[in-house]
């Protein structure tokens, strides 16, 4: 009888699943073995022993079966149509816990803050198993290999802290280092770590604030240089002349209002052009509706909008014809509260977490000072709850006014159709007759309801929705000439169409922030007569 031969097995963590392979070159065909492990001693009884199906010459052992720290025997026997086998010769080998890897360069916000970096790990292990070699390997946001380092031994006053220089690391780019540790018996084992360089770099404005010394006829200037950790960002101003602070105005020295008409925009985010970012942000007194965009350079490519509600904030990204909406969790009365937003893009999906601000201690960590701003940011909302309020009157009112009319001729539906049923009952209309009078005033009813209670209807809130929004309508104008200048510049052969695409779809980003609705340029199919179309569907949407 031919005896099986169990393939040496690696040793491993016992907490994973492992496949035992094994040879058998016996005449007879077999799909069941027996699989048999001890504890590595003399007379121990088996801890497992079990019999498996597979057309292969396997037996996949169940995660946790054994425990780590200890030497196993193990042995195989195949099943024949009269028995089994002979047991194979044991194998010997050991659980041992997975080691883990601990980079203390990078900081817990996965950041470094240098482009040459003596990169350093600590590496530890349950059973305390040495390591003969580690490599390191840098690699790109893809996980593609750049740059791999030596293999290099432990130094012997510092057997678990291994270390290596990574240089030409570039600012902003997303990297992840790798470092893979070999044991003195035999486990195998790479750890990846991401991370991205972001240096320390001065602010291009610095903050002067003059003192006057009443008692000694004197000023004193103090200059104060801000440093930001990280890439130093500008932000644009679509609207103003310039970028400076002072277009703005501020509560508390802390908090900046961006009004809808003039909105910020910031290029350079030096977000690594990678699949993975997270962002936080801290918002109060925020509309509903676009808050926040972000998209690629010169607005070519996708778009990740966000979008304010009364209790959640939805996600939306469209691909062509595809479009994707997330929704973030719900916080009952969310409003105009002050609240944090955490975002997490992975890949093509996008996370999000929204949390109430009930303490405002982040921007100063002032008791003293918070507790006064939660007290007032009450005051902050309450132009902006006004202003919400009025609008939503103005289209509760035109929704009754709509409802008042829709009820009147209801009931003279009403009113003709039990006309027509008395006439029945007092033999003026026949059984026909009846029928075909009821199906007559139906008809008109129904006809009235599609071609113009309905039309009337959307056509009434839309004209409540603009009157709620005077306020902007000033901007509307302006955004309509604007694209009508640069129509006649594409006609009129001083722009070319793509620019001119490019400038429309510009124009519609900066007025989504302030108009509940904008034009929709980006398509690159699109060609001159369809902007125009576009345009003058719009224009007589809004006169």
């Amino acid at each position: 009888m031919t005896q099986p031969i169990l393939n040496q097995a690696s040793n491993y963590d016992a907490k994973n699943s492992y496949t035992f392979t094994f040879t058998y070159l016996g005449a007879e065909h077999t799909t069941t073995n027996t699989l048999s492990i001890r504890e590595d001693g003399p007379g121990t009884k088996p801890v497992y022993e079990k019999d498996q199906v597979s057309l292969d010459k396997n037996h996949i052992l169940p995660a946790t079966t054994l425990n780590n720290g200890t030497a196993y025997l193990a042995k195989v026997r195949v099943k024949l149509k009269d028995g089994y086998s002979e047991w194979s010769p044991e194998i010997k080998f050991t659980c041992y816990t997975t080691p883990r890897i601990l980079f203390d360069t990078i900081d817990q916000h996965q950041f470094i803050y240098t482009n040459d970096v003596l990169m350093s790990a600590i590496y530890t292990q349950a059973q305390n198993e040495p390591v003969t070699s580690y490599q390191y390997t840098l690699y790109d946001q893809r996980h593609v290999a750049l740059v791999k380092y030596p293999i290099r031994k432990p130094e012997r006053n510092s057997p678990t802290r291994f270390s290596e220089r990574v240089s030409n690391i570039k600012k902003g780019k997303l990297y992840y280092i790798g470092l893979k540790v070999v044991t003195e018996h035999g486990i195998i084992y790479e750890q990846l770590q991401e991370f991205t360089a972001q240096y320390i770099t001065p602010s291009v404005s610095g903050i002067i604030q003059p003192t006057m010394n009443k008692d000694d006829g004197q000023i004193v200037v103090d200059l104060f240089l801000k440093q930001l950790l990280g890439t130093s960002a500008r932000a644009y101003i679509p609207k103003r002349k310039n970028d400076n602070a002072d277009n703005y105005t501020y509560w508390k020295d802390d908090y900046v209002f961006v009004p809808k008409e003039n909105p910020l925009i910031y290029t350079k985010l030096a977000m690594a052009k990678a699949s993975d970012w997270i962002g936080k942000f801290w918002v109060m007194n925020v509309q509903n509706g676009l808050f926040l965009d972000f998209s690629p350079a010169e607005d070519r490519g996708q778009h990740i909008k966000f979008y304010k509600h009364d209790d959640y904030i939805t996600c939306e990204k469209e691909f062509g014809q595809i479009k994707s909406r997330t929704r973030s969790n719900v916080i009952k009365d969310l409003k105009l509260r002050p609240f944090y937003m955490f975002v997490y893009v992975k890949e093509y999906r996008v996370e999000i977490k929204i949390v109430p601000d009930q303490t405002f201690k982040d921007d100063d960590w002032n008791e003293e000072l918070s507790r006064e701003e939660l007290s007032q940011y009450g005051e902050i909302t309450k132009e902006t709850q006004q202003m919400i309020d009025a609008a939503e009157a103005k289209i509760n009112a035109a929704r009754q006014r709509l409802q008042q009319i829709h009820d009147e001729h209801w009931q003279q539906y009403i009113t003709k159709v039990e006309q027509a049923i008395s006439d029945a009952r007092a033999r003026i209309l026949g059984q026909n007759e009846l029928r075909d009078r009821v199906m007559e005033i139906d008809d008109q009813y129904w006809d009235y309801f599609e071609n113009t209670e309905m039309i009337n209807y959307w056509k009434e809130l839309a004209k409540a929705e603009r009157e709620s929004e005077a306020k902007y309508e000033i901007y509307r104008t302006e955004y309509e000439q604007r694209i009508n200048d640069a129509l006649s510049e594409i006609k009129s052969g001083a722009m070319t169409l793509d620019d001119g695409r490019l400038k429309l779809t510009q124009y519609s980003l900066v007025y989504s922030f302030i108009l509940r609705e904008v034009i929709d340029f980006n398509d690159s199919k699109l060609t001159l007569d369809g902007l125009q179309e576009l345009y003058n569907d719009y224009l007589q949407k809004y006169k």
